[in-house]
This record gives C-alpha cells, structure tokens and sequence, in this order.
C-alpha cells in the first residue's frame, strides 16, 4: 500500500481571531531580555516593592494551620476578601455590599467578562485618547467599534457627550481615571460625577479602571473620590501594583443587576482563583500596619525613579520633548517634534541599549507617530541618566539620517 502525504487540513478558526493583535508591550519585552538594555518598556511593578518575606510568613501560617488552604474555593472568589474590598471603596452615606464584588484574574479578566456580557459586534466602546491598549485589544476581539475622545483634557466633557448623542450603539465608556496607563493623567472629581451621570443619561456603562490609585506619591496626587456607586458603574482594581503581580488577583464591583450574568461566564471560564492565593492576600491586607509600610515603600521607590528620569529628560531634551510630570502610577507620556516616528525610532533605541513602548498602539484612531511611553517602575533611579543619553543619541542619529 502507498501512502500519500497530503497537507493536513486545519481547522476554521473562529471570525474573532481575525481581530486579534500581538501586544506591543509584549513585542518589546521580547526584544528587551538582556542585561545591556535598560528597561523603559515594562510597565511592571518594581521587584523591589514585593512583599516575598510577609507572603512566605502568611502562607507556612496558612498551611499549618489548615490543610483547606489547598482546597477549591468559591468561584465568585473568597468571601472574607470580597467583604475588605466592599469596605474599603464604600463612601459616605453609600455602602457597597460583598454580593456586588467578584474576584478575578487580574483586571484584564475583569474586562474580558465584562466584553462577554455586554458586546456585540459593531457596539461602541468609547475610552480615552490614548488609552491603555490592553483595554483596545479586548474590544477590538469582540469586534467593537473604539472611538477615542480625549477624556482626561476635556474638563467639560463635551466631545464625549457629542459622540454618546450620535451612536446609538454606544455601550460602553472607559477610563482609567488614577494616573492613567499611559498617560499619567487623573480625572477630577467634576469630571467622574459627569462621566456617571452620562453614561446614565445616555444607557450606557461607564467602566473605572483603577489599579494605580494608591500610588500617587505627591502631596498633591490625592486621586479624586469616586462618585457614589450608581447602575450603570463598574470598578476594576487589582492587587498586582500594591502586593505582588503574581497574584494574578484582580475584583470587579458591578451594578447588582450584572453581577449574576458575570458570575456565570467567570464559572464558565475557569471556575474560580486560588483559593490560597485568595487567602494570603487576604492576610496581609487585612494587616493595615503591614499595608501602609508597603504602600510607603512603593511610594517613595516610584517618587524617586520618576524625579531621577524627569531630570534627565529635562537635561538632554530640554523643551524638544514635550511631557507632562506625572502625580502617581509608572508612566510618563511624552511627544517629540513632527517628524520623529517612534515606531521606527525604537530600532535605533534598542541598538543604543534602552527600551520604551511607542505611542501608536495606545490610540483606537488616527495614532500619533511622534509619542512614546516611557515607563520608570521597572528601572533604577541610578540608570536613568543613562538610559536618557542612550535614547538621546538615536534621537540625534535619526535626525542626522533624514538630513542625508
């Protein structure tokens, strides 16, 4: 008998796969893995801040003390934790109940499940210009249409509300309203109460995505207070930035009216988080002495790499590079003049042996060739003068090619 070798035939992949995108975070850190390259790429919480000895000290206490620790637990997530999250994003005269928390992993999870209850193809999500792209990429696998206002800049709201007015399929309005990924922007507290009471005026849900809230390090950075919690808010938060981003533990606080729907589709989905995991987090939280040191400490690592690399931006750029000095979170935003494309740019850059993400894929429409996200968690205060040089001199390269 002979055989024949035919091409195997591959299965159809689903319509949804042809709005997938690689991440040009992750595209970056690939090329990012050696020693020689000083990291302005990761947006990824200093090693520095983890809290190894108190989670090595929790998790022998746990496992002494009950061989459950190892168990499943329940899927919409431990509800000892769920109950410290409640209370702790409850405001005056508003209570949040424990029902309306829902652990997940990591935030992303969080928009995932909310995609998967609330989109269609072709409904409108409309974020932020720019906005954080992992965010994009989740929309634009559900097939939505983004469009992007500038959210943060327009005190008034008033290009937003003019898109909401005229998209009948408007669904979803988000923000990442505490030291924004990529910006380094905050909302004020006018501009939450206003984007609440659109997203209720005009039938849609306005997601918050928080997770740098409690890394603002100046006197200054207070973030604003939430407005009270209303049907048509959901809150995203994580434990990655605070504690540790191997946690992969992130919560949903939603409007009763989904919490069902979105604890079906986590069921469906993976059945639940760690439940030891689940359980030191839980522990150390709960130990406010314990969290005001960390959150201290955070603080004052991030306050210093952010001065160290705003120096010398300011030093080797000087008024070329236009950027805003932010209050909290990892990033500052920058714009260089017309002409400059940082897409191409970020060649010469990692030759010089520094790393930064650029600014085109952070925008849903009509990106900004010239911007670029420079991310100081992950590198030294004492390498930052360095990495600026590194990234000056194929500025400078680049300038000097276009003229010949």
């Amino acid at each position: 008998m002979t055989f024949v070798d035919t091409p195997a035939r591959l299965p159809t992949l689903a319509e949804r796969t042809g709005h997938l995108a690689d991440s040009a975070i992750g595209a970056v850190l690939r090329l990012t893995g050696t020693s020689n390259v000083i990291p302005l790429a990761a947006g990824s919480p200093a090693p520095e801040t983890f809290c190894s000895q108190e989670f090595t000290e929790v998790t022998t206490r746990l496992l002494k003390r009950d061989a459950a620790a190892l168990q499943y637990g329940d899927a919409s997530g431990l509800p000892a934790l769920r109950s410290w999250i409640a209370a702790q994003v409850s405001v005056p005269g508003r209570a949040y109940e424990a029902d309306r928390v829902l652990l997940t992993h990591g935030s992303q999870q969080g928009l995932d499940l909310l995609c998967k209850a609330l989109l269609d193809p072709g409904d409108v999500v409309v974020v932020d210009r720019p906005s954080y792209l992992g965010a994009l990429q989740v929309f634009r696998l559900f097939q939505a249409r983004v469009m992007d206002v500038p959210i943060s800049s327009d005190h008034g709201l008033e290009q937003l509300e003019a898109v909401l007015a005229s998209e009948p399929r408007a669904k979803m309005i988000y923000v990442v309203p505490a030291f924004a990924n990529p910006t380094g922007a905050s909302l004020t507290a006018p501009q939450r109460d206003r984007l609440a009471g659109l997203a209720e005026r005009y039938e849609c849900v306005l997601v918050e995505d928080d997770p740098y809230r409690e890394l603002g390090y100046d006197p200054a950075a207070v973030p604003a207070s939430a407005a009270p919690p209303s049907e048509n808010t959901v809150r995203l938060g994580s434990f990655s930035k605070v504690l540790f981003p191997a946690a992969r533990l992130g919560y949903l606080i939603t409007p009763p009216s989904l919490i069902d729907v979105l604890m079906k589709f986590k069921q469906a989905a993976d059945l639940g988080n760690s439940h030891l995991i689940q359980q030191v987090v839980h522990e150390l939280v709960q130990d406010s002495a314990f969290l005001a040191a960390q959150l201290d400490r955070a603080r004052d690592i991030y306050r210093e790499r952010r001065d160290a690399l705003v120096s010398a931006l300011t030093g080797a750029f000087g008024s070329v590079l236009d950027f805003d000095v932010p209050h909290g979170g990892f990033f500052v935003w920058a714009r260089f003049p017309q002409g400059t494309d940082t897409t191409r740019l970020l060649t010469a850059s990692l030759a010089e042996g520094v790393s930064y993400v650029p600014g085109t894929d952070f925008y849903a429409t009509d990106p900004d060739p010239t911007t670029l996200r420079l991310s100081f968690s992950c590198a030294r205060a004492e390498d930052m003068s360095e990495a600026v040089e590194r990234l000056a001199r194929a500025w400078h390269n680049s300038i000097e090619d276009r003229r010949e």
